[in-house]
Protein backbone atom coordinates (compact mmCIF):
# COMPACT_ATOMS: atom_id res chain seq x y z
CA UNK A 1 0.00 0.00 0.00
CA UNK A 2 1.45 3.41 -0.99
CA UNK A 3 1.20 6.00 1.71
CA UNK A 4 -0.56 8.34 0.04
CA UNK A 5 -0.46 11.51 2.91
CA UNK A 6 1.64 12.82 5.33
CA UNK A 7 -0.17 10.76 8.28
CA UNK A 8 1.63 8.09 9.98
CA UNK A 9 0.28 4.72 9.35
CA UNK A 10 -1.07 2.69 12.60
CA UNK A 11 0.73 -0.79 12.80
CA UNK A 12 -0.98 -3.27 15.39
CA UNK A 13 1.30 -6.48 16.20
CA UNK A 14 -1.53 -9.04 17.15
CA UNK A 15 -0.72 -11.68 19.58
CA UNK A 16 -2.83 -15.04 20.57
CA UNK A 17 -1.75 -16.15 24.57
CA UNK A 18 0.44 -18.74 25.02
CA UNK A 19 -0.80 -22.44 26.26
CA UNK A 20 -2.98 -21.86 29.45
CA UNK A 21 -2.68 -24.33 32.26
CA UNK A 22 -5.78 -25.99 31.67
CA UNK A 23 -4.09 -27.24 28.60
CA UNK A 24 -6.83 -28.00 25.81
CA UNK A 25 -9.29 -27.23 28.01
CA UNK A 26 -11.89 -24.28 26.08
CA UNK A 27 -11.52 -20.95 27.98
CA UNK A 28 -13.43 -18.14 27.22
CA UNK A 29 -14.99 -16.53 30.46
CA UNK A 30 -12.66 -19.13 32.13
CA UNK A 31 -9.54 -17.44 33.41
CA UNK A 32 -6.65 -19.73 34.17
CA UNK A 33 -2.92 -18.91 33.88
CA UNK A 34 -0.25 -19.32 31.35
CA UNK A 35 1.46 -22.38 31.77
CA UNK A 36 5.02 -22.83 31.85
CA UNK A 37 4.80 -23.78 28.55
CA UNK A 38 2.87 -20.41 27.39
CA UNK A 39 5.04 -18.16 28.96
CA UNK A 40 7.78 -19.56 26.78
CA UNK A 41 6.16 -19.49 23.59
CA UNK A 42 5.14 -15.66 23.81
CA UNK A 43 8.96 -15.17 25.38
CA UNK A 44 9.98 -16.54 22.03
CA UNK A 45 7.66 -15.28 19.87
CA UNK A 46 7.95 -11.29 21.32
CA UNK A 47 11.81 -12.16 21.12
CA UNK A 48 11.57 -13.21 17.66
CA UNK A 49 9.59 -9.69 16.83
CA UNK A 50 11.72 -7.84 18.99
CA UNK A 51 14.85 -9.18 17.01
CA UNK A 52 13.45 -8.42 13.81
CA UNK A 53 13.08 -4.63 14.60
CA UNK A 54 9.20 -4.33 16.15
CA UNK A 55 8.69 -1.88 18.72
CA UNK A 56 5.72 -0.65 20.00
CA UNK A 57 4.35 2.41 21.68
CA UNK A 58 1.75 0.88 23.51
CA UNK A 59 0.38 -2.67 24.58
CA UNK A 60 -3.08 -3.25 24.99
CA UNK A 61 -4.40 -6.59 26.92
CA UNK A 62 -7.69 -8.55 27.19
CA UNK A 63 -8.41 -8.50 30.86
CA UNK A 64 -8.08 -12.62 31.39
CA UNK A 65 -4.84 -13.50 33.25
CA UNK A 66 -3.49 -15.46 30.36
CA UNK A 67 -3.24 -12.07 28.06
CA UNK A 68 -2.95 -9.80 31.23
CA UNK A 69 0.15 -11.40 33.23
CA UNK A 70 2.28 -11.55 30.21
CA UNK A 71 1.64 -7.69 28.86
CA UNK A 72 2.13 -6.47 32.09
CA UNK A 73 5.43 -8.19 32.39
CA UNK A 74 6.88 -7.14 28.24
CA UNK A 75 5.02 -3.57 28.61
CA UNK A 76 7.69 -3.52 32.01
CA UNK A 77 10.56 -4.66 30.04
CA UNK A 78 10.11 -2.57 26.88
CA UNK A 79 8.88 0.68 29.52
CA UNK A 80 5.89 1.23 27.34
CA UNK A 81 2.47 2.13 28.29
CA UNK A 82 -0.14 -1.06 29.13
CA UNK A 83 -3.76 -0.80 28.34
CA UNK A 84 -6.39 -2.87 29.69
CA UNK A 85 -9.48 -3.45 27.28
CA UNK A 86 -12.44 -5.25 28.76
CA UNK A 87 -14.11 -5.45 25.77
CA UNK A 88 -11.28 -7.66 23.76
CA UNK A 89 -11.76 -10.49 25.95
CA UNK A 90 -12.67 -13.63 24.91
CA UNK A 91 -16.08 -15.20 24.17
CA UNK A 92 -18.28 -16.86 26.72
CA UNK A 93 -18.81 -20.46 25.57
CA UNK A 94 -21.25 -20.86 28.07
CA UNK A 95 -21.68 -24.70 28.71
CA UNK A 96 -18.38 -25.50 26.76
CA UNK A 97 -16.51 -23.53 29.19
CA UNK A 98 -13.95 -25.40 30.62
CA UNK A 99 -14.60 -28.57 28.22
CA UNK A 100 -12.10 -30.16 26.03
CA UNK A 101 -13.50 -30.77 21.99
CA UNK A 102 -14.10 -34.27 22.83
CA UNK A 103 -15.54 -33.56 26.04
CA UNK A 104 -18.26 -31.49 24.10
CA UNK A 105 -18.34 -34.12 21.35
CA UNK A 106 -19.34 -36.68 23.73
CA UNK A 107 -22.00 -34.31 26.09
CA UNK A 108 -23.30 -32.25 23.07
CA UNK A 109 -22.84 -34.18 19.93
CA UNK A 110 -22.50 -32.56 17.12
CA UNK A 111 -23.11 -28.74 18.33
CA UNK A 112 -19.41 -27.94 17.95
CA UNK A 113 -19.17 -28.60 14.15
CA UNK A 114 -23.03 -26.74 14.23
CA UNK A 115 -21.52 -24.06 15.56
CA UNK A 116 -18.46 -23.84 13.19
CA UNK A 117 -20.30 -24.70 9.91
CA UNK A 118 -22.73 -21.49 11.43
CA UNK A 119 -21.38 -19.29 13.63
CA UNK A 120 -24.80 -16.93 12.98
CA UNK A 121 -26.77 -18.89 14.56
CA UNK A 122 -28.12 -18.89 18.35
CA UNK A 123 -25.34 -20.28 20.52
CA UNK A 124 -25.75 -23.78 20.71
CA UNK A 125 -23.59 -23.48 23.98
CA UNK A 126 -25.99 -20.90 25.44
CA UNK A 127 -23.37 -18.37 26.01
CA UNK A 128 -22.69 -15.34 23.92
CA UNK A 129 -23.85 -15.03 20.41
CA UNK A 130 -21.30 -14.84 17.89
CA UNK A 131 -23.11 -11.83 16.45
CA UNK A 132 -22.67 -9.90 19.87
CA UNK A 133 -19.49 -10.86 20.20
CA UNK A 134 -18.66 -9.59 16.75
CA UNK A 135 -19.85 -6.35 17.77
CA UNK A 136 -17.96 -6.15 20.68
CA UNK A 137 -14.84 -6.71 18.99
CA UNK A 138 -15.28 -4.37 16.07
CA UNK A 139 -16.13 -1.52 18.14
CA UNK A 140 -13.33 -2.22 20.33
CA UNK A 141 -10.78 -2.66 17.53
CA UNK A 142 -12.27 0.69 15.47
CA UNK A 143 -11.75 2.49 18.66
CA UNK A 144 -8.51 1.44 19.24
CA UNK A 145 -7.29 2.46 16.07
CA UNK A 146 -8.89 5.77 16.44
CA UNK A 147 -7.31 6.89 19.51
CA UNK A 148 -3.70 5.56 18.60
CA UNK A 149 -3.37 7.03 14.86
CA UNK A 150 0.03 6.77 13.43
CA UNK A 151 0.98 4.71 16.62
CA UNK A 152 3.24 0.77 17.10
CA UNK A 153 0.47 -1.31 19.25
CA UNK A 154 1.15 -4.63 20.64
CA UNK A 155 -2.56 -6.03 21.29
CA UNK A 156 -2.16 -9.49 23.06
CA UNK A 157 -6.05 -11.59 22.81
CA UNK A 158 -7.11 -14.49 21.70
CA UNK A 159 -7.71 -16.66 19.02
CA UNK A 160 -11.39 -15.61 18.65
CA UNK A 161 -10.58 -12.18 18.78
CA UNK A 162 -8.03 -12.42 16.10
CA UNK A 163 -9.91 -14.39 13.81
CA UNK A 164 -12.81 -11.73 13.86
CA UNK A 165 -10.56 -8.72 13.57
CA UNK A 166 -8.64 -10.38 10.87
CA UNK A 167 -11.86 -11.27 8.91
CA UNK A 168 -12.88 -8.20 8.74
CA UNK A 169 -9.82 -6.82 7.55
CA UNK A 170 -10.26 -9.01 4.74
CA UNK A 171 -13.79 -7.96 3.91
CA UNK A 172 -14.90 -12.02 4.85
CA UNK A 173 -18.06 -13.12 6.02
CA UNK A 174 -18.65 -15.06 9.11
CA UNK A 175 -18.19 -18.27 7.36
CA UNK A 176 -14.36 -17.44 6.75
CA UNK A 177 -13.59 -17.69 10.52
CA UNK A 178 -12.16 -20.83 10.97
CA UNK A 179 -9.76 -20.37 7.81
CA UNK A 180 -7.59 -19.22 9.84
CA UNK A 181 -4.65 -21.53 11.58
CA UNK A 182 -4.30 -18.92 14.70
CA UNK A 183 -1.66 -21.31 17.50
CA UNK A 184 -1.09 -20.32 20.94
CA UNK A 185 1.57 -17.45 20.49
CA UNK A 186 0.32 -16.26 17.28
CA UNK A 187 1.61 -12.96 15.83
CA UNK A 188 -0.39 -11.08 12.98
CA UNK A 189 0.13 -7.48 11.69
CA UNK A 190 -2.53 -5.45 10.18
CA UNK A 191 -1.21 -1.72 9.12
CA UNK A 192 -3.47 0.91 8.85
CA UNK A 193 -3.13 4.00 6.24
CA UNK A 194 -4.73 7.17 7.17
CA UNK A 195 -5.81 8.44 4.02
CA UNK A 196 -7.31 12.15 3.43
CA UNK A 197 -10.60 12.24 2.76
CA UNK A 198 -11.06 8.82 2.71
CA UNK A 199 -12.19 6.04 5.05
CA UNK A 200 -8.82 4.20 6.61
CA UNK A 201 -7.40 1.69 4.40
CA UNK A 202 -6.46 -1.79 6.71
CA UNK A 203 -4.00 -4.51 5.53
CA UNK A 204 -2.73 -7.35 6.91
CA UNK A 205 0.81 -7.66 6.30
CA UNK A 206 1.37 -10.95 8.27
CA UNK A 207 -0.15 -14.24 9.60
CA UNK A 208 1.07 -16.55 11.85
CA UNK A 209 4.85 -15.23 11.33
CA UNK A 210 7.15 -17.80 12.49
CA UNK A 211 8.95 -17.70 15.59
CA UNK A 212 12.60 -18.80 14.13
Amino acid sequence: MTELNEIAPTRINLLRHGEHALGKAICGVKDPELSEKGWGQLTNQIDSLVGRGKQWDICVASPRVRCAAFARRISEQLNIEMVIKDALSELDFGEWEGLTGAQVEASFPGQWQQWIDNPDDPAPHGGEAYGLFQQRILDAWFLLVSQNQGKKILLLSHSGVMRTILTNVLGLDTKGLFRFNVPHACHSQVSVYHLSGKPDWFQLDQHNSDVS
